[in-house]
């Protein structure tokens, strides 16, 4: 059964359904036309998760959802163009986009066998040395690997708060920015954010604070621009012991994957443990996945926040992906998940954050940062009720499907 099939038992007559059905219409006269379909493994016929959706070098862009289901719109002026998929422990796959059938189409990408044993000239240094020498390599190669002028990108979020026991969705909101991304270079520069419009529903029992505030999530994510906590000034942060451990493929690039974790729980910097994947051609850091380790969870828990609302943190994990926009690497989506309780209530909650650039757009000399009051401002945000969304909220916009079924706090029918 298709996703459009999916959604329409799940909903039937709904507002939701009215919100979110695959539209059966699916050319828009004045934008191009739109592309519905499933990623899933050519041998075993699973469906791959958070594939990235790749056209035109990158200016326009999506992801698969957790069940593997994607909608891309593409612009008229690119109905020529080529599709590429990138995924990692996948081998790169690129189909001319009038190959594709507009709806239910069905793409297979094919798995690579990873290797455990890399070896070439950046590891000719002793096995202590391996991981650190080319992660300093690969600090100074970051101006050249990635875009080196401001970028406009546009991207989506969703962040959803669950209740574990029972299992129910309490919290769910997405939305679309606009970021100013200054070169890679400039890593003083924080990026600047717009927000353009968005829908929630919120949790009405009681107030949980927002852990991961979705128009932020990229700044929270992407580790190269926002490196403090692993490289300073150049170099590596000493309170973190790297090991190279293997190589895979993520879209055609053979990475190596360094691991990393705290020297000590002393340390007071070393707050984070994961690995990193490395381009073994320019040593691009194209993927990152990490999570607090125990002395960033301790700091956090006592924190202000997490004092006031009464939670307790036991896990937050990231994940960090990059494409090539052109010749450079840029940001292009992540996730970040935290395992929590509600100490007055011994309620236990799991949260999850979701963001993808949908749109990219090198910028010039002409190109300024958004002014004072053009930054979003979470306290003034507005954002529709998923009860008064109409059937055009995210018409002609790339978004990230909701997986399926949908959360019963949407339906309406477990309001708290």
């Amino acid at each position: 059964m298709s996703y459009g099939s999916k959604l329409r038992a799940i909903i039937g007559k709904s507002v939701l359904l009215v919100m979110l059905l695959v539209y059966s219409s699916s050319v828009y006269a004045q934008t191009g036309y739109t592309i519905h379909g499933q990623v899933m493994d050519a041998i075993t016929g699973q469906p791959i998760p958070f594939v990235t959706l790749s056209v035109a070098n990158g200016q326009v862009s999506n992801e698969t959802n957790s069940q593997g289901y994607f909608e891309l719109s593409i612009p008229q002026p690119l109905k020529q163009d080529t599709l590429s998929l990138l995924a990692l422990n996948y081998q790169l796959k690129q189909v001319p986009l009038l190959r594709l059938a507009l709806t239910d189409t069905l793409i297979r990408l094919n798995a690579l066998q990873v290797a455990t044993s890399p070896t070439d000239t950046y590891f000719s240094l002793e096995k202590s040395f391996q991981a650190r020498d080319t992660l300093l390599k690969a600090v100074g190669a970051i101006g050249k690997n990635y875009t080196r002028k401001p970028t406009l990108l546009r991207g989506f979020y969703r962040e959803t708060i669950n209740e574990q026991s029972p299992n129910l969705c309490v919290s769910y909101a997405e939305g679309l920015i606009d970021i100013y991304k200054p070169a890679y270079s400039f890593t003083k520069k924080s990026d600047q954010i717009h927000f353009i419009k968005g829908q929630r529903k919120p949790l009405t029992a009681f107030k949980i604070p927002v852990l991961t505030p979705g128009p932020w999530g990229s700044n929270m994510l992407d580790i190269v621009k926002y490196q403090e906590f692993l490289f300073r000034n150049g170099q590596l942060n000493k309170d973190y012991i790297f090991e190279l451990t293997s190589q895979t493929m993520i879209g055609g690039q053979w990475v190596y994957v360094i691991n990393f974790k705290p020297r000590s729980f002393y340390k007071t910097s070393g707050y984070f443990v994961g690995r990193l994947f490395l381009t073994k051609e320019g040593l691009a850091i194209v993927r990152a996945e990490y999570e607090l380790a125990e002395r960033g969870l301790s700091l956090l828990n006592k924190s202000l926040n997490n004092q006031v609302y009464s939670t307790h943190l036991s896990k937050r994990s990231y994940v960090a992906n990059y494409s090539k926009f052109g010749d450079s690497w840029s940001f292009q989506s992540g996730s970040i998940e935290n395992t929590f309780s509600h100490i007055p209530s011994s309620s236990a909650f799991q949260s999850r954050i979701d963001f993808v650039v949908t749109r990219r757009q090198e910028g010039d000399d002409d190109t300024k940062p958004f002014t004072a009051d053009q930054l979003v401002d979470y306290s003034k945000m507005t954002m529709s009720s998923f009860d008064q969304t109409s059937a055009t909220f995210w018409k002609e916009e790339n978004y990230l499907l909701p997986t399926l079924p949908l959360p019963a706090l949407l339906t309406g029918s477990t309001d708290r």
